[in-house]
């Protein structure tokens, strides 16, 4: 019993050295460099555990020391650590009929070479074999590292394939049977998976393209093959024979024998597949006229496929896809006709085209190699991105293939043989193409207001796909300068006063953005300001402090037509995104009410040591905090409150007499877990006024009944969401990695795991991923009008609501009435909000 106990007790430390290992990790990858006192800030562990664990890191050559920036300065200069990004790299191969396309990455996501080889159809599987891995060669020579370095290689083929072998493949028939995994090892010890082109394609889709934001998604491919891929659950969906998705030879889809007839050999002579869908761009009525065929040809079977899937978009990819909206619209417009257009999946253009399937392969890869040389998979592989943060993706791969020529090109957004289709087509033609990942422009130019804890979140601009840099930052602390440099390098130009930020610069250039990380009385100001300017603005939540700022916001915005997104990232987390989609499937019926308890374990340290404390400054804590909840409860049911009583008390903090003024300090300066208990906290705000514990009644627009409560002495820190409808509730236990959504929807005594439980997979650090997502989703609105999640009507009405029910709290809880904004304000931000977004069902 002795040793059985040691023995779990040494799992156990195993277990928690791992996890603080991959924290580390995290944290290190994201940032340029950093000093073990803030790594042990942004991951909250020990100093000694954090300097215990670089030590190794930097052993195994995954972290190294490099110059800070206090280098030349007086007196011993913090240590300063990197992630070695190019201690191993990830190749992900794309095996097509007519070409052979391989990328190259290291470890932090970025893509530092591509190379194209063209492939004559006659050619046996053993030379395309050697292609393969002289592209793969190719790859290590030009990052200059031997294969030992090789973390992963994934490689997309066409057929059924098992992870290892090719079951079938009917273009590559003579690799039917093959083990290529083992056959395109290069002796090293690293992993090689072999997956299904399409699936590969799928896969790029999902996490760097035109499903991102997607859970479950189809991908067509329609090209020289027809062929379907399958995303369920935001995971490659392969099958119990790996044969999911291919559908292309039944006759039900309409998609069977179809290159045998007349319509192939048609666009053959046209020139193939990708020189129809640019000649069709451009009007011509020829290629208009077979595209026309194709469509009512293939979308019975695409029209099929979304109706037993019933996915939230179908993405159409292959070498026609490069046709755009010529090809999607009546595409659409048939689906449409032969089911219901409610019920139909809106189709999207793929983002990458003819790139897609070495993207997927790639992007697999960096999953499979982060998993080998981290060795656990529960540390998140990097978002792919180009090595230049100032070049996008799509534009790094166009300026590959150009630089390769026509006859190598393979890319989706250059010079290319169509993947599908095999021919070639001219710089001219490609540069009609339709724009890939995100357009080609110069990087956004960006500013961050309040160099505080939330700044760090705009260290995802450039990261995500669309480019853009921070090039300017403000603080009315002039120590916010060093933390400028710290998070954003020296080229980011500082300012104490945000008016500097409405002039251009001494070259003349003026602001694309702004994050605006300030504290939140100071938000409408700052907002308006920038929103009269012409500035795009991300606005922290809360929106403002009055429903009064909030209004005058919404109007700068409206009047001017200036793009605003408030940062209500929690539509973005897994837990909210998971019950989210269990009530639009209507797993548990129309909603009747919300429920939800706020478990505000480390609310001494982030509410109550600074101007959170203070009424004067956030009004309560009922807004400040319970404003992120609240906007979920409306997303969730649908409707916005109209009446509210609350209920609060400061029962604890109030009697803790030791008080700091903290001016210059941010949360992470005083922030341990070794605070605790609540009552032996040390250093509150001078003025603390505000309720540490708050609950309220709701009732919404729609009738349905919420109630939402905080605690913020608690032990524990997690939300407890309850929601029941006419056919079942739901419920979370945990709202991040390890933990479920269960559903309940029989009837039954106690049953502690429902019917059916939905595991939470959230994603990397800031909020579980959502940070990166929200920050993702702006720089997109802003660059390219996409539609937004979050909605600042929303944002409006779940401040009114907070600050309605503080009223009602402190006036013994007198009901209060919330009112709507003005229709043409709502009108306004209807056009920018995503419809699927604005409520479960829609």
């Amino acid at each position: 019993m002795v040793r059985h106990a040691q023995g779990a007790s040494d799992r156990h430390v195993a277990d928690v050295r791992r996890r603080n290992t991959l924290s580390c990790v995290e944290v290190l990858r994201g940032t340029s460099a950093t000093t073990l006192t803030a790594l042990a800030k942004d991951t909250g562990l020990s100093r000694p555990t954090v300097e215990s664990i670089v030590s190794e890191l930097v052993e195994q050559g995954l972290a190294r020391e490099v110059p800070g920036a206090e280098a030349g300065t007086l007196g011993r200069p913090a240590r300063h650590y990197a992630f070695a990004a190019d201690a191993r790299y990830v190749v992900g191969l794309d095996l097509g009929v007519h070409s052979v396309t391989g990328m190259i990455a290291d470890l932090a996501g970025r893509v530092l070479s591509v190379v194209r080889r063209t492939v004559d159809e006659p050619l046996d599987g053993v030379d395309r074999l050697e292609i393969a891995r002289s592209v793969q060669r190719d790859l290590l020579d030009r990052v200059d590292a031997p294969r030992s370095r090789l973390a992963a290689v994934a490689a997309a083929v066409p057929g059924i394939v098992d992870g290892e072998r090719v079951r079938l493949s009917l273009p590559i028939a003579d690799w039917t049977g093959v083990n290529l995994s083992a056959r395109l090892s290069t002796g090293g010890d690293h992993p090689v998976v072999v997956e299904n082109d399409i699936n590969m394609a799928a896969l790029a889709e999902h996490a760097l393209g035109a499903a991102r934001l997607a859970d479950d998604v189809v991908l067509v491919q329609l090209g020289y093959r027809i062929g379907a891929a399958l995303v369920l659950g935001g995971r490659v969906y392969r099958g119990n024979r790996f044969a999911a998705g291919e559908v292309g030879d039944f006759s039900w889809t309409g998609w069977d024998g179809w290159c045998e007839g007349s319509l192939l050999g048609e666009i053959e002579q046209a020139g193939g597949a990708e020189q129809v869908a640019l000649r069709a761009r451009e009007g011509d009525g020829a290629a208009l006229a077979l595209l026309q065929q194709y469509v009512r040809r293939v979308a019975p079977g695409v029209a099929t496929l979304a109706m037993v899937v019933d996915p939230e978009c179908v993405v159409l990819g292959g070498g026609l896809s490069r046709a755009g909206d010529v090809l999607r619209a009546p595409l659409q417009a048939e689906v449409d006709r032969i089911v219901h257009p409610r019920a139909a999946a809106p189709l999207v253009t793929s983002a990458f085209a003819s790139d897609g399937a070495a993207l997927g392969a790639l992007v697999r890869a960096l999953e499979v190699g982060s998993e080998a040389v981290f060795g656990s998979a529960e540390i998140g592989a990097p978002s792919l991105r180009a090595a230049d943060p100032a070049t996008s993706l799509a534009q790094a791969l166009a300026d590959a293939a150009r630089a390769q020529g026509p006859a190598a090109a393979g890319s989706g957004t250059a010079a290319a043989p169509d993947e599908d289709a095999g021919t070639a087509v001219s710089q001219e033609q490609a540069a009609a193409a339709p724009v890939q990942t995100v357009q080609v422009r110069e990087p956004l130019r960006v500013a961050v207001v309040g160099v505080g804890a939330r700044a760090r979140m705009a260290q995802w601009a450039g990261r995500t796909g669309v480019p853009a840099h921070v090039v300017r930052a403000v603080d009315v602390d002039p120590a916010g300068k060093d933390r400028a440099h710290e998070l954003f390098g020296p080229g980011a130009a500082f300012t104490t006063d945000h008016r500097d930020l409405l002039v251009p610069d001494a070259h003349g250039r003026t602001l694309d953005a702004a994050f605006v990380c300030t504290p939140d009385d100071t938000h409408a100001d700052i907002a308006e300001d920038l929103l009269r300017a012409g500035v795009a603005v991300y606005l922290e939540k809360p929106l403002a402090t009055t429903t009064e700022d909030c209004d005058r916001v919404l109007d700068a915005a409206a009047a001017t037509g200036t793009k605003l997104y408030v940062g209500h990232n929690m539509r973005h987390m897994a837990v909210v995104r998971t019950m989210r989609d269990v009530i639009a499937r209507g797993e548990i019926g129309d909603v009747q009410a919300v429920w939800v308890r706020h478990f505000v374990g480390n609310g001494g340290d982030y509410y109550f040591k600074d101007w959170h404390a203070d009424r004067a400054r956030s009004t309560g804590l009922l807004l400040q905090k319970a404003v992120h909840d609240i906007d979920v409860i409306h997303w969730l049911a649908g409707s916005t409150t109209r009446d509210v009583v609350g209920m609060g008390d400061l029962q604890v903090y109030g009697r803790v007499t030791d008080r700091e003024d903290r001016t210059g300090q941010l949360m992470t300066d005083w922030f341990s877990y070794d605070n605790w208990p609540p009552l032996e906290q040390r250093g509150l705000h001078p003025v603390v006024d505000v309720e540490d514990t708050s609950m309220m009644l709701m009732r919404l627009g729609n009738g349905v009944l919420a109630s939402y409560e905080q605690c913020h002495f608690t032990p524990d820190y997690w939300r407890n969401y309850t929601v029941i409808g006419t056919r079942g509730r739901l419920e979370n236990f945990g709202d991040g990695d390890g933990g479920s959504v269960r559903v309940w929807n029989r009837r039954t005594g106690f049953s502690e795991r429902g019917d059916v439980e939905y595991p939470i997979a959230a994603g990397g650090p800031g909020h579980h991923d959502a940070d990166r997502l929200t920050v993702d989703e702006f720089l997109r609105f802003v660059a390219d009008g996409t539609p937004i999640t979050t909605s600042p009507v929303m944002a409006r009405d779940a401040v009114a609501t907070g600050i309605a029910a503080t009223v009602s709290l402190r006036a013994g809880s007198a009901p209060q009435r919330v009112h709507p904004v003005t229709p043409e304000v709502a009108a306004h931000f209807d056009d920018v909000v995503d419809p699927a977004a604005r409520k479960p069902g829609d």
